[in-house]
């Protein structure tokens, strides 16, 4: 299915060898575990097996590399996709229509597939992903969890022999972790090769038969299930891996802030699109605590943290120090990172970025070196991973010195040493009397640094 010999690539314009592996071999059925810190090499590998790698991403390619009776460089990326589905670490990227159901069947359609095969693997994808609900659905308006959840039933429309995913579980829950396990190992079961880039590893325990540990572009160690299973925690952090505690939250309440010294939200109504989520009657963020905002995926954290940051419009009542903000001014006063990343790039380069929006030039550098951007900072964002692209939002909302700080996922694809990194960060923002939101589903990063856990769904009222 995969068999790789003597490989090396190194990216157009780069001095540096992005990927060498001397031998790999992967049979059909199997789950491909690739892990390592970011930056380590997962997503140029995931990107040479579906054909992206040379042909859009471009370069040296050598070795000899078959991926399913293909050979990308020899093969075009359209001829691979016949065999071939990817799923990106943020879906929406890679969605071509709105509704759930047009999403699902345009692969199909593209290849020229019979109208009768279509349906009929129409009818077999939306029963095995429990998307009856979903098919008329306004992609737009679908939350983290049901957008990954199409992503991979139209990858699965596509009938792959094999799929690759890039952090799949990045911006979960854990209801919806849990079913994205269930998918991929009835997926695995129908004899579909699965390749998973990843970092919280801990739900793929019973998932994953290989687990190829990256490095500098290498492929340093090599664990089946039992030996992987048999790492110690603290080993795994050596490595910069996410850990295998069974962490849990614990929701608790916010205490009373004074009005001069926190954000208070009154009567705020949450949306998405046309459907009303909920409303919010009172609640008050108090200035230098860290609150981990926590919650199901399509509660509404992201709606309420766009109507908090001023990117839409509210009609409740958001004040600051005791005065009402309007939208104009909430976008002042915030800084605010997306789960979207890519939406959230503009420049040219890392350094460009960082200072994007932002009067004064100091401090860049050490921020830079603190998030592990230092050697990035020449690259274009656009051609980093996801996880170091995260760090280039962060550091550039965190050098914006504003008075509110919201992260929304702030580390989806980071390892356990960059998570670590952001937890200091945050905590510098805390000792500096910012009011910090963290909406997350990451329970290491919780339990690491934020002051307080506020289950969402506590503070909505559907009446």
């Amino acid at each position: 299915m995969i068999s790789v010999k003597n490989l090396k690539f190194t990216y157009l314009n780069s001095k540096k060898l992005s990927l060498k592996i001397d031998s790999l071999q992967a049979a059909k059925g199997e789950c491909l575990v690739l892990c390592g810190k970011s930056g380590s090499g997962k997503t140029t590998f995931a990107r040479l097996l579906n054909g992206l790698v040379p042909e859009y991403y471009q370069g040296k390619l050598e070795g000899d590399i078959q991926v399913v009776g293909m050979q990308p460089g020899q093969n075009s990326v359209e001829e691979m996709s016949q065999k071939i589905a990817s799923v990106f670490q943020n879906p929406a990227t890679q969605f071509f229509h709105r509704k759930v159901e047009h999403e699902l069947v345009f692969p199909c359609e593209n290849q020229g597939i019979a109208q009768a095969d279509i349906q009929s693997r129409l009818k077999q994808t939306t029963e095995l992903f429990n998307l009856e609900q979903l098919l008329n659905y306004d992609l737009l308006n679908a939350s983290g969890g049901e957008q990954q959840r199409v992503a991979i039933a139209t990858a699965n429309m596509q009938n792959p022999q094999l799929l690759i995913l890039d952090e799949p579980s990045a911006n979960l829950d854990q209801t919806s972790v849990e079913r994205l396990k269930s998918h991929l190992k009835a997926l695995k079961a129908l004899g579909v090769t699965i390749v998973i880039a990843e970092h919280r590893l801990d739900f793929l325990k019973d998932l994953g038969d290989t687990y190829l540990y990256f490095e500098n572009g290498e492929v340093t160690h090599t664990w089946s299930r039992k030996e992987w299973l048999a790492l110690s925690e603290d080993k795994r952090h050596q490595l910069g891996l996410r850990g295998g505690k069974n962490l849990s939250f614990a929701s608790q309440t916010l205490p009373e802030a004074p009005a001069q010294d926190s954000l208070q939200v009154h009567e705020l109504t949450l949306t998405a699109g046309k459907k009303s989520l909920g409303a919010i009657s009172h609640l008050a963020f108090p200035a230098g605590k860290i609150i981990a905002i926590l919650g199901q995926n399509g509660l509404g954290k992201s709606s309420f943290a766009k109507l908090l940051s001023g990117l839409n419009k509210s009609n409740g009542i958001i004040s600051l120090a005791g005065r009402s903000l309007s939208e104009k001014e909430r976008l002042k006063e915030t800084a605010y990172v997306m789960q979207e990343i890519s939406l959230q790039l503009f420049s040219d380069s890392v350094k460009k970025e960082l200072l994007l929006g932002n009067q004064t030039k100091k401090d860049y550098q050490k921020i830079a070196e603190n998030l592990g951007l230092r050697d990035l900072l020449q690259r274009h964002p656009l051609s980093l991973s996801g996880g170091e692209q995260q760090r280039v939002l962060i550091g550039n909302a965190l050098l914006s010195d504003k008075k509110i700080f919201i992260f929304d996922e702030p580390t989806s694809g980071l390892d356990y040493e960059h998570m670590l990194a952001v937890g200091k960060l945050l905590q510098e923002l805390k000792a500096a009397g910012k009011i910090v939101l963290v909406i997350t589903h990451d329970k290491e990063l919780v339990t690491t640094v934020c002051d307080y856990q506020l289950d969402f769904a506590k503070y909505i009222s559907n009446e």
